[in-house]
């Protein structure tokens, strides 16, 4: 296929996601030629994404055209890509904040709310119905394409596209990088030197083997890590010279599994902590174990931080040239550029991705949605085969992706009984009446967004 006719489509076009991507793509040579069409239904946000697109463009003297519509017909019409950066966190997250406030009132106190519990659940039940809408159009306006998904639930979203849909589908997600920046901190060594096996449910992906140039270190890992964190004369880590990766405060809960379970859980723990009942031990949204924060002050601390600025938001400055635009001078984790051009025109490359299982691990379910590394080329990613989850690792996984698999079919069927049942699933629910409870409260608080879902 010609360069010139390669179209992109960049779904959720205002997220600030797009400022990246756009940079990425544009230091690609390969994919100069290429038509990047946003789609929004926030004309300013995605005016202001267009217009940082244009001056990266102006920068990089990309060949690329940049256009922008309302229209989601009009994005995909013969696209070959589509990447989607979309949210239902609402205004200033607000919606987001309202279901991590609901949860707390039952007792569940949220450290992130993207993926699992009263929150994760909500946005799932609202999110997959627009992405199956999405899918169902690109059967319609370009069935070739391939739908690249940074949106959360990743999981439960391109576990829906896959099921009801026939438009391949593939999620990106930089915190398998992050976690391996740390593992090479905490044993000084470089990150690209490092072999680790590794795969699960995005947010709790387990790592349960390690190598440095061909030699085991997994124990060494292990042992370091503990070292580490009972060390209490000062910072045990060396500074992150570029930036990149979690500190050692962000694995206390992943330390305290790698020493019981022998796995390393992946996703740093405020995701981490949702997938097990510990994350029920607190009983005061500021008093949570292993130093997390709730999810809910997060929110409202970065809208304090916006209220007390007298700046303009960056992206402002940015679209008005006021700013310097980013240029990536290191690719990110998902190296969208790098993906793409793969696919289009090889040669093949590994990343991570979440992608079918397809047997890459045995003893999960084929059409499972898993995180591991895959292969990236013309025809598409294929899931590298690692071998069976430890059962320690296993049995967590297994009950996730059911629950997931529920939370799926209710978005998609608007079935209350099968939300129900999904929320009863999570590890964060402690009894039955808990869980009506829970679902009644979101129901309620999100009024039409959820009506599907009412009793």
């Amino acid at each position: 296929m010609s360069k010139q006719k390669l179209k992109i489509a960049l779904l959720g076009g205002g997220s600030l996601y797009f400022e990246g991507v756009l940079g990425e793509i544009a230091v690609t040579p390969e994919l100069d030629g290429a038509e990047l069409v946003l789609f929004d239904i926030d004309a300013k946000r995605m005016e202001l994404i267009r217009r940082v697109g244009v001056r990266v463009v102006e920068k990089t003297r990309a060949k690329l055209k940049i256009k922008s519509t309302l229209e989601l017909a009009e994005a995909l019409d013969g696209a070959n890509f589509a990447i989607a950066s979309i949210g239902v966190h609402g205004p200033d997250a607000s919606w987001h904040k309202a279901d991590s406030d609901i949860a707390a009132k039952l007792g569940i106190i949220q450290t992130t709310g993207d993926t699992v519990g009263l929150s994760g659940l909500s946005q799932g039940l609202r999110i997959v119905p627009i992405f199956v809408h999405i899918a169902r159009q690109m059967e319609k306006y370009c069935p070739d394409a391939v739908l690249m998904n940074h949106s959360n639930p990743m999981a439960v979203i391109c576990r829906a596209v896959t099921k009801y849909s026939r438009i391949k589908t593939i999620g990106y997600c930089h915190n398998v990088a992050s976690d391996l920046r740390f593992i090479a901190r905490i044993l000084e060594l470089d990150h690209q030197d490092l072999e680790a096996v590794f795969a699960g449910p995005n947010h709790c992906v387990w790592m349960w083997g390690l190598k440095y140039r061909g030699r085991d270190i997994f124990p060494q890992f292990k042992q370091r890590l503990m070292d580490a964190l009972r060390d209490k004369s000062g910072t045990p880590l060396p500074p992150r010279p570029d930036g990149t990766g979690r500190s050692l405060d962000e694995h206390r809960f992943a330390a305290e599994m790698l020493e019981l379970f022998d796995v390393f859980p992946i996703g740093g723990d405020r995701h981490i902590i949702e997938f097990f009942p510990h994350a029920r031990r607190a009983t005061d949204t500021k008093k949570i174990p292993y130093g997390l924060q709730w999810r809910s002050d997060m929110i409202s601390d970065n809208m304090i931080k916006r209220e007390i600025s007298n700046e303009p938001d960056d992206i402002v400055l940015k679209a008005s040239g006021k700013k310097p635009v980013y240029i990536p001078e290191i690719l990110s984790p998902e190296a969208m550029g790098q993906q793409i051009r793969s696919m289009m025109f090889g040669p093949e490359r590994i990343h991570v991705v979440n992608i079918p299982n397809r047997g890459a691990v045995p003893n999960l379910p084929e059409w499972a949605v898993v995180e591991l590394q895959s292969t990236i080329g013309m025809t598409g990613a294929r899931p590298i085969h690692v071998g069976n989850l430890p059962p320690q690792a296993a049995r967590w996984s297994l009950a996730q992706i059911y629950a997931h698999e529920l939370t799926l079919d209710a978005a998609v069927e608007g079935s209350r009984s099968k939300a129900l049942m999904a929320l009863a699933c999570d590890p964060m629910i402690q009894n039955f009446d808990e869980a009506r409870r829970g679902l009644d409260a979101i129901i309620k608080v999100h009024g039409s967004r959820m009506k599907a879902f009412r009793a």
